[in-house]
């Protein structure tokens, strides 16, 4: 992704947060929390040029700025998949529940 134009990353944040949740919630369940962030870095293109040692000695402002909204989307994204996957659970724990003792032998 170009570099020169950040808004398009956290455009791309906004069409994951709307369209992709479902796809990474099974990442989540699948793969863990590590391979979902390596998913949306890759998706935004985040590992490559919002490297933190460089940020220490060469970006500007603008740039911190636009990154920790990265970061701090990201997180959020992170924290609606791990909600839907505790949600999704706990709809299964219910359900097993409430099937009694046959529910336990399906497992």
């Amino acid at each position: 992704m170009n570099e020169q134009n950040p808004l398009a990353r956290l455009k791309t944040l906004d069409d994951i947060e709307k369209t992709s949740i479902p796809g990474l919630v099974e990442v989540l369940r699948e793969e863990g929390v590590d391979a979902v962030k390596h998913v949306l870095w890759e998706m935004t293109s985040l590992h490559r040029d919002y490297s933190i040692p460089a940020w220490r000695n060469e970006a500007t402002e603008e740039r911190k700025r636009v990154g920790w909204e990265m970061a701090v989307r990201i997180e959020k994204i992170l924290y609606t998949l791990l909600h839907e996957a505790y949600e999704r659970q706990v709809e299964k724990t219910i359900t097993t529940l409430s099937e009694g003792p046959v529910g336990f032998d399906r497992g």
